[in-house]
């Protein structure tokens, strides 16, 4: 194993802790109820794992590598993608404290925050996964990678978007409708 592998490795224990963490929260304080979450939370699971499993997985067919084959470069620009995803998806949960679930559910005294990382993009925790799984796809420098490790979660993500905004407009009505207008979904000024 090359020290390039121990480092995405290790930062792919750092990301998943996190996750874990996030449900582990949700469960202890009586939150992540599935009701009108339509299971998206766990096909988001899915979507992820296998992508990023399939990625490991392709990345050893060595005629999918990116032009000139794998450098450090393209490895560091990989890692520094996923670390900005990181921060991203950490600034976005930490943002919306206890507001921030792992399925998609609203409470009584919610409010819609728009702030940080929720001024310009609706779904800043979103862009962020996306983001990690596209930096893993860069890192391993695989182009049959990077497609697996993008595609599947996004779609997975699009499908949580629908339902989540279903969800916020019943709970906001024109309110979330307004600050849909005011904002993109996943990248900002853009989409």
């Amino acid at each position: 194993m090359t020290l390039n592998d121990v480092i995405l490795v290790l930062l792919s224990i750092l990301w998943i802790g996190f996750e874990i963490w996030l449900v582990i929260r949700d469960n202890s304080r009586g939150k992540g109820k599935t009701i009108i979450d339509k299971n998206t939370r766990y096909f988001n699971f899915i979507a992820i794992t296998v992508g990023i499993t399939a990625a490991a997985i392709l990345n050893g067919f060595p005629r999918f590598f990116f032009p000139g084959g794998k450098t450090n470069t393209g490895f560091l620009i990989g890692i520094a993608i996923m670390l900005i995803g990181m921060a991203l998806r950490f600034w976005s949960v930490f943002t919306l404290g206890a507001s921030f679930r792992t399925t998609v559910e609203t409470h009584g005294d919610q409010i819609i925050v728009s702030r940080g990382p929720y001024k310009h993009v609706r779904h800043p925790s979103y862009s962020g996964l996306i983001l990690i799984c596209c930096g893993y796809g860069i890192a391993v420098q695989n182009w049959l990678s990077l497609l697996v490790a993008v595609i599947l979660p996004l779609f997975a993500l699009l499908y949580r978007i629908h339902v989540e905004e279903a969800a916020l407009v019943a709970s906001f009505g024109s309110d979330y409708i307004e600050y849909q207008d005011r904002t993109k979904k996943l990248v900002p000024w853009v989409w």
